[in-house]
């Protein structure tokens, strides 16, 4: 899967700003970066009155919004997404997915902390990759300035970023990703891409998504 980073920390850490920062070097060093937003808010992009919110009133279960420079997708959902979910939806396009918020997620995680705030940190350390903080903590984590991320971003690229040709399989069964080892990683692969390459009239494929449901319908 895409590795995913997520930059946590109290509110008024500065997590925002240290994702802009991050994105902007990863963005200089030629890596495709998308990037996820936590909010424990709602969010209201179908405002009332809105074609698309008709759409929703009359039953849709999914509405996209699309117009020649972008679009969003508006899905109701059961529960709070992991960020593995979510990248079912961010597609493989990318190189690194960078995530704010999402501190009960199981994954990669680095602090912002300010001093002003407090000496606690929210998580522990076993769960850090690194701490981006105005003061030197006692900590047994690499520590990096705010005003200077070019090092985490070293950090990063060394841990999750491969300049080699990357081979990327995900599988998601009824919504929730299935972790592949590389044999099944490579089996897969191997099988699909060569039953694609078999096809007539289809041009030689760099990316593939196969989507399969079972109904009784």
């Amino acid at each position: 899967m895409i590795p995913i980073v997520a930059v946590v920390g109290k509110s008024g850490a500065g997590k925002t700003y240290v994702v802009s920062r991050l994105v902007a070097e990863l963005k200089n060093r030629g890596y495709r970066v998308a990037t996820v937003k936590h909010s424990v808010h709602d969010i209201d992009l179908d405002l009332e009155g809105k074609d698309s919110w008709q759409h929703a009133q009359a039953g849709s279960d999914a509405v996209v919004i699309s117009s020649p420079h972008k679009f969003a997708l508006i899905r109701p959902v059961d529960h709070d997404s992991s960020l593995a979910e979510l990248s079912r939806f961010i597609g493989p396009d990318f190189d690194i997915i960078l995530a704010e918020g999402f501190k009960q997620d199981k994954g990669i995680k680095i602090e912002v902390h300010r001093k002003q705030l407090g000496p606690d940190l929210i998580c522990e350390q076993e769960e850090l990759l690194a701490i981006v903080t105005d003061e030197d903590l006692e900590q047994n984590i690499p520590q990096y300035s705010p005003t200077d991320l070019q090092g985490l971003v070293d950090l990063i690229e060394r841990a999750y970023l491969k300049k080699e040709e990357r081979e990327t399989v995900s599988l998601f069964v009824n919504g929730a990703p299935v972790p592949l080892n590389n044999f099944v990683r490579g089996l897969f692969s191997n099988v699909i891409f060569g039953l694609i390459s078999s096809l007539k009239r289809i041009p030689q494929a760099t990316s593939i998504d196969i989507s399969i449901r079972k109904t009784d319908r």
